[in-house]
Parts: structure tokens; sequence; C-alpha cells
């Protein structure tokens, strides 16, 4: 049998949800059936998770173009359509990006590719440019018109990029972010490692989060609700994943705070799962989200969850362990409301599976796609 071609586009591929939504389900895909490449953005710098890629034998090509300024469309525009001039052969052309990157389908359809993807990811733009914004909403329109299949990973994700009258009709296909559970249920032995390294002891109750440190992570309430928690739960720690450009902000917070002995910075890791062992409770506080995949993680490995409401769709939800919290709500009523919940740890695969949120299940879901 002869392999199906898909190409990814993606702006980036560093650490992040998307990134790691694309690499675990290709994991989990027939590679003898499928040829899954890459078309990224080239913004001059190479990440790790690139390396990981094309492990899997997918191939990545970078189109040397980073759109920040108006006359960087003009030259994205040539790449793009040299592009696809050189690689038409491709059945399915996958975009997990926004609608700025709209002349992806628009050239991939001049040349023949005749499934064409996008893929909502996220509820909101990541920009807080009024301009760069209503140019995004502007080009949600191209896009929709070149595309062939409208995905989401939740219905608030949909609504946001194609419309609520498209989610109305059934044009929307929910592929959900699933999960590897062997790699996140709880394991004691596991625990008990990461804990040693990071010289956490037995008694100690650890909080954790994972996320880049940007503005949109809330990393500096966050810190409030550590600082407020320590007050209830002395003997507590708070455990940080990720890296961005906040983090040494973020530091010199906590140092002011007097907290440096209580909080640990993991920097950049490729074992969050392991990482989630160690924790015994999970906080996001963000200020927006699509359906955030480490909430879903931070469910498979057991822990109870505390997200932030109304800014964070309710689809996230998927055992009784999640609680959502508004973020008008002052730090004390996080910490109190945190310590006083059953901090028990759970086993949730059969939560996971009843919401569709195992990995071999979406990656099977997305294959025969492809395939058929």
């Amino acid at each position: 049998m002869k392999k199906v071609k898909v190409l990814y586009f993606i702006d980036r591929l560093r650490h992040g949800g998307i990134q790691q939504f694309c690499l675990e389900n290709i994991k989990h895909m027939d590679r003898n059936k499928l040829q899954i490449d890459f078309l990224l953005l080239d913004d001059g710098v190479s990440y790790p998770l690139e390396e990981e890629i094309k492990k899997l034998g997918c191939k990545i090509t970078k189109i040397d173009a980073w759109l920040n300024k108006p006359w960087d469309y003009l030259k994205h525009k040539k790449n793009i359509e040299k592009f696809f001039q050189q690689h038409h052969d491709y059945k399915v052309i996958h975009m997990h990006s926004s609608s700025k990157n709209y002349m992806v389908l628009k050239y991939a359809k001049k040349y023949g590719i005749p499934i064409r993807i996008v893929h909502a990811h996220s509820v909101t733009f990541q920009t807080k440019n009024k301009l760069k914004q209503l140019l995004g909403n502007v080009l949600k329109k191209p896009l929709k018109k070149y595309a062939t299949n409208y995905f989401a990973c939740s219905n608030s994700a949909g609504k946001w990029l194609y419309g609520k009258e498209e989610i109305a009709k059934g044009n929307v296909t929910i592929i959900h972010n699933g999960i590897e559970y062997a790699r996140f249920k709880p394991n004691n032995k596991i625990r008990k490692q990461i804990r040693n390294e990071l010289n956490i002891s037995a008694e100690e109750l650890v909080f954790g989060n994972v996320g880049r440190f940007d503005r949109v992570k809330n990393h500096t309430f966050l810190i409030d609700i550590f600082n407020e928690i320590q007050k209830i739960k002395p003997t507590s720690k708070l455990l940080l994943i990720g890296t961005g450009p906040l983090e040494e902000d973020i530091k010199d917070k906590v140092k002011k705070l007097n907290l440096e002995d209580k909080v640990i910075f993991t920097g950049f890791a490729s074992n969050v799962n392991e990482y989630m062992q160690a924790m015994d409770v999970f906080i996001m506080p963000s200020l927006y989200e699509g359906l955030p995949i480490t909430a879903i993680e931070a469910q498979a490995a057991g822990l109870p969850c505390f997200i932030s409401k109304d800014v964070i769709t309710t689809e996230v939800k998927i055992t009784e362990g999640l609680r959502f919290i508004s973020l008008s709500a002052p730090p004390q009523k996080w910490a109190t409301e945190i310590c006083n919940f059953n901090l028990k740890r759970r086993n949730n695969k059969k939560q996971l599976k009843n919401k569709n949120y195992l990995i071999e299940d979406t990656a099977n879901e997305l294959q025969k796609f492809y395939i058929n």
C-alpha cells in the first residue's frame, strides 16, 4: 500500500500544547500507511522538538518568513507558492495555526492538494495588539474559504474561529486532545524518584503548574495564590515547569516574597508526565486558554485541578477532581478553596475513555480520516 502523504503546517516547533498534540498523535499512527511532514516558519531558532519529530520519519521544511510587519506578507506569499509548486503530491494538509497564515491553504488549493484542514486550538488571539486582532478576524473569512474541513479541540474553539453557525450546522469536527494514559497514570516509584531529585520530602505538599512564562499563563497571580497557601500549609512547595520571557520577573517576585526555598523552577522539561507524579495539586489561573492539554494531562495523572472560571472552557472538566475558581476572586479565596478540597489522587482512566481523551482513540480517528 502506498503511503498517504500528509503535511502539517505549524508556526514553530517550540514545546507547547499544539506541538505536543501533533507529536503524540503521530507516535500512535501507523507510519507504514502515512507519511507526515511539517512545514514551518523559520524564526532562526532550532527547537529540541524538531529532532523528536525527525526521529518519527517526518521531513521538516522551514519557510524564511516571519510575519511581524506588513511587508513580510509579500515574502511569505512568494515562499509559500514556491513550496507548493515543488511539493504538490500531498493528499492532506492539516493546518495548526491562526488565520494570518491563510495563504498556506490558498496555495495548497491552487496546486491541487484536495483535503485542506484548519484546526482551531484556541479561543482568542495570542496578541493584545488591536490592529493585529482586527486583521486576524478579517482573515478568518479567506481561511474558511480555502479549507475543506473544519476541526477544533472544543466547541468553544470552533465557535471562535468558524462561528457558532458552523457548529450548529455540524460542519466542525471536534478532535479531542488525546493523552497517553500509561505515561501519566499514578506511579509511586516515579513519584519518589522525582521528589528525591528535587529534595522534596514525603510529607511536603506539592502544588504545580506547567506553562510558558507568558502573560496569558498568569504566573504572577499564581505566586500570590501560593503565598496565601503558605499561610495555611507552610510545609508545601510550588513546582513550576516551563521557560519564557517572564521567567526572570517571576523569579524576582518569588525572591521579594521570601519564597525562594519554596518555589522550584525546572526550566524546559520533556518529561512533564514524571514531574506531575511529584505533584499533589495542579493550579492553572490562566487568563485564557483554548482547551489546555496540560489540564487534561493533570487529570490523567489523577491530580486535583483548580482552573480559571469563565475564561477556560468547561469542556476541560473530565473528572470530579477539577474545580473552577473565578479570576476575580482574591488569592486568599483560591488558597482557601484549594486547601479545603479533598486532595486525594485518583485513577481517571475510565473517565478519560468515556470522554474520548485517550491518545490511541484520537490518533486512530485522525488516521482513518487521512486515509479515507
